[in-house]
């Protein structure tokens, strides 16, 4: 029935509930954090939402505070001292938080240390009586929320907010049946039914006593932040509900508030596919039914209390756990029930084309498994409820129940704290049969683990379990007990302790990255994103792929399935992947006339559209893939601006565009912050050499422990083309070399950025970055080919180009070039960095034949690297093709494989 609506439901909007764990409060800072998160999710949007905080102790105060009393049994000076560091602690972390403010932190460090001398004078009755009574110990225990709560209302009143601090004790009631003592952390008790309707009434108490009971749509609503994990019993006495029971705590104010959502703030991005400490590529989950999650927790997955769902399912709200170290990120949501008879009709309908049929892989790590086996037993009734019932007698959870034939053997999982117990239980009950028949018998093994595999997808879907098993078993891990639920939403399997890492990489690889898929969406359809294009459509044809050789084992199995392509003005998008074959052979892309080629069967899996930034991207983020990489042909500054945007999304990015490494540091900065706060690459070697690998030169050289003394190079292959072309023919002037050099396809696409040395001094900025040289583009010095006149120009058009050179450079390098040959020398267009000056360099140098940078021919560049262990005699040397839609692509394409061997390994 719903709860009675009280004089908190008289505002615009619904309520929102906010959970904070220990870990997202351990410091002052994380409390500041979580405060300000608060008030940004209240505004949201420009809106006014009610809000409410559900705040767990401050993180590892709880095992402090039940240190104290279990310390007190032994040595009672030692847990007084406890005590007064624990309640130091808070005062300490309220004083960083809130300092220079008495009048509102002065209250709150009364009240925790009249909490700790409440505890002391109880320490002395502890000891006397040699035990902890489980209703001290949660008495004690829950002091942490209520000084947790009262310090992040203290920082909220300093920021100048209306908020209120709920003691749960004083509201939340429970029945004196509810058991005592704490519970194990993750352990899922028995669901503690709250009396609704007596705490319903405390609650509007509580609010008349604070606000005077008044409230309307024309006033803010005030924040409110309430202690979790504790309540009271009926009879008055304290009490809390259990351990990790502030998840329910948070559950339990959000019915009775009747709220819109739950989001729970943790210290990861949501729900993943695994544990990501066991499996590194596991992924958060966009979203989960109550059934899925509730299986989750139960097998292990300690994300969500599964108690904590029950109030959400009742009053149909749904939960987000979000990272409060990372807000900008979706996190989990759940949401809707999973079988059929149950699915609610504001539920998202399933997607069976997109879904993916394992949700996650979790797994109980400490596990023992009890066995009663007997020929005898063939054929006998009530064997499996007198096991069942000798369990339940003595106290024992089954957790997983796996049975042979004819009741010849049963199999239990337990606790592995309880196997001994259900050891000796089952031996009772089948006392006589074990002394009259030797071939009955009662095994525990211990050491063991359990993992299973999560999902609604696996429903009336065929193979899910041959899936399973056959990825266990590739990775040669012996099962030793298995057990589908009825539901189909679970299929868990009992390993060895020590193998059960090895067998989650397994299961995961087996259901999501087995044939392992990466999302690819290619911005820019020129002459670099044709070719890639069909460079990748080469690749997936490739039988040379399967060949038996070390080199091709790492992307044997690999799938690229472009998804977007785009251009200026239109998108071409395909729900399953673009038909590859059509890029093969291509010069340049048309979007539009790429889809009227197409026959009607491969255009129902594609859409034309306008150019979108944002559809672009959500089409790229779908959520069967787990890996996504928009890849940059283009030279657009916009596109560069998004980098960051897509980095915190997760997408990586793949680019020749120099905009981003080469362009401003602020941007620079922010696409490097933004992956290190993410999970995702963004890969730029191309944008230096093309396919020569400058860029982890610099890095092998630097986690080497060298040191850069000076790096120079021929950096662009246009340059490099135009003075190879002027020493071979001295006639050949430097506008005709450069007109070549555009004819060839070397120049950049405006070619004024080779001329006036931006596009060298770019690459140059990009290593020199690197180098941790923290510049811009104007502090290179660069030395440009044009006039002057037509560098202060705004027509940068071929024909401005041209006529400009003509004017005047084609006569100044003329000379330059003949000087240079009368010397015996070469010229050559040079970036030079000096990390120890912070100097970059752009300009022509004269070179005796001999140097490292004259051995560049043709559109080659050339990179020279001098370091403490390579000298001027004998510096490091790259050089290679350097210019050309050719190579930048098969640089482009490089990089989008070294990042799948990443994300695969």
């Amino acid at each position: 029935a719903p709860v009675n609506a009280g004089a908190w439901s008289k505002f615009d909007e619904k309520w929102e509930v906010h959970k904070f764990g220990g870990a997202s409060l351990r410091t002052a800072e994380l409390y500041k954090t979580c405060g300000e998160l608060l008030r940004s999710e209240a505004s949201r949007d420009g809106g006014s939402i009610p809000t409410c905080a559900v705040v767990s102790a401050a993180g590892g105060m709880t095992d402090d505070l039940v240190s104290v009393v279990r310390t007190s049994v032994q040595d009672q000076v030692a847990a007084e001292a406890k005590m007064q560091a624990a309640a130091q602690r808070q005062i300490d972390l309220l004083l960083e938080l809130v300092p220079g403010r008495p009048e509102l932190t002065g209250p709150v460090i009364s009240n925790i240390r009249k909490d700790s001398e409440g505890v002391t004078s109880m320490l002395t009755a502890v000891g006397l009586m040699r035990s902890v009574p489980p209703q001290m110990e949660e008495l004690v225990a829950g002091l942490g929320e209520v000084w947790s709560a009262q310090t992040l209302m203290c920082y909220l009143k300093a920021a100048g907010e209306k908020v209120g601090w709920i003691d749960a004790r004083d509201v939340l009631v429970v029945p004196d049946s509810a058991s005592g003592g704490l519970g194990e952390k993750g352990q899922a008790f028995e669901t503690i039914q709250p009396c609704w309707d007596t705490t319903t009434e405390k609650l509007d108490q509580w609010w008349e006593g604070t606000f005077g009971g008044k409230a309307d749509s024309s006033t803010r609503a005030p924040f409110l932040v309430i202690t979790g994990f504790i309540c009271s019993t009926t009879s008055g006495r304290p009490t809390t509900l259990k351990r990790s029971g502030s998840d329910y705590s948070a559950t339990i104010f959000a019915k009775l508030l009747d709220a819109s959502r739950v989001v729970f703030w943790k210290d990861v991005d949501g729900v993943y596919t695994a544990d990501p400490r066991r499996v590194p590529d596991a992924f958060s989950i966009k979203s989960m039914t109550f059934d899925e999650a509730m299986e989750l927790a139960y097998f292990g997955g300690q994300v969500l209390h599964p108690s904590a769902m029950v109030p959400c399912i009742e009053r149909r709200i749904p939960v987000l756990v979000r990272n409060v170290f990372r807000p900008w990120h979706p996190g989990t949501r759940v949401y809707g029930r999973g079988d059929e008879r149950l699915r609610w009709d504001d539920q998202e309908p399933e997607d069976t084309d997109n879904a993916v049929p394992v949700k996650a892989i979790t797994s109980i790590e400490k596990i023992a498994v009890v066995t009663l086996s007997g020929a005898s037993f063939l054929g006998t009734r009530g064997v499996a409820q007198r096991m069942m019932e000798a369990l339940a007698t003595c106290g024992v959870n089954v957790i997983l129940t796996s049975q042979g034939s004819s009741e010849h053997s049963i199999t239990v999982a337990v606790d592995e704290a309880q196997g001994d117990a259900a050891e000796e239980g089952v031996r009772q009950a089948f006392a006589l049969e074990l002394a009259r028949d030797s071939e009955i018998r009662v095994v525990q093994k211990k050491g063991c683990s359990i993992l299973a595999v999560i999902g609604e997808g696996m429903k009336n879907r065929p193979n899910i379990s041959g899936r399973f098993f056959n990825a266990i078993g590739k990775a040669k891990v012996n099962i030793i007990g298995i057990a589908q639920g009825s539901s189909e939403r679970n299929i868990s399997a009992v390993v060895m302790r020590e193998d059960l890492s090895r067998a989650l990489r397994a299961a995961h690889a087996g259901f999501t990255l087995s044939d392992m898929v990466m999302s690819v969406g290619v911005v820019g359809t020129g002459l670099v994103g044709t070719q890639l294009l069909s460079q990748i459509a080469g690749f997936d044809k490739s039988v040379g792929r399967n060949a038996n050789v070390p080199a091709m084992a790492e992307v044997k199995r690999l799938k690229m399935e472009v998804r977007a392509v785009c251009d200026e003005t239109n998108m071409l998008l395909s729900q399953h992947g673009l038909p590859l074959e059509r890029f093969q052979g291509m010069v340049d892309i048309d979007p539009v006339a790429l889809y009227e080629s197409f026959p009607e069967e491969i255009k129902a899996d594609c859409q034309l559209v306008p150019t979108d930034p944002d559809m672009f991207v959500e089409w790229i983020d779908t959520r069967r893939i787990p890996h996504k990489v928009v890849v940059d042909c283009t030279a657009s500054e916009e596109v560069a601006d998004m980098y960051p945007a897509f980095l915190k999304r997760g997408l990586h990015v793949i680019s020749p565009n120099k905009l981003a490494g080469g362009g401003t540091l602020e941007r620079y900065n922010a696409c490097m912050e933004a992956m290190r706060n993410s999970e995702a690459e963004w890969c730029y070697e191309s944008t230096v050499g093309a396919q020569m690998p400058v860029i982890s030169v610099v890095h092998d050289i630097l986690q080497t422990g060298d040191s850069v003394i000076t790096v120079e190079g021929v950096f662009s292959g246009t340059m490099s083309y135009i003075f190879e072309m002027l020493h071979k023919h001295p006639e050949l002037k430097f506008s005709e070399a450069f007109t070549q050099a555009r004819d060839r396809g070397y120049t950049e696409p405006d070619p004024s950025q080779d001329l006036l040395g931006i596009d060298t001094a770019r690459k140059c900025l990009i290593v020199a970055r690197e180098l941790g040289m923290n510049l811009n583009l104007e502090d290179a010095q660069v030395e440009s080919l044009a006039p002057e006149s037509f560098a202060q120009s705004d027509d940068h058009s071929w024909e401005a180009i041209t006529a400009a050179l003509r004017e005047t450079t084609d006569g100044e390098i003329a000379a330059k070039v003949a000087a240079a040959s009368g010397r015996g020398e070469r010229l050559r267009y040079v970036g030079e960095i000096s990390p120890k000056t912070g100097v970059i360099r752009v300009g022509i140098r004269s070179l005796p034949l001999d140097h490292p940078l004259v051995t560049a021919r043709e559109s080659e560049s050339v990179v020279s690297f001098i370091t403490e262990r390579y000298s001027p005699e004998g510096p490091l040397v790259v050089r290679g093709p350097g210019a050309g839609p050719i190579v930048t692509a098969t640089a482009v394409f490089s990089d989008l494989l070294r990042l799948a061997r990443k994300l695969g390994s």
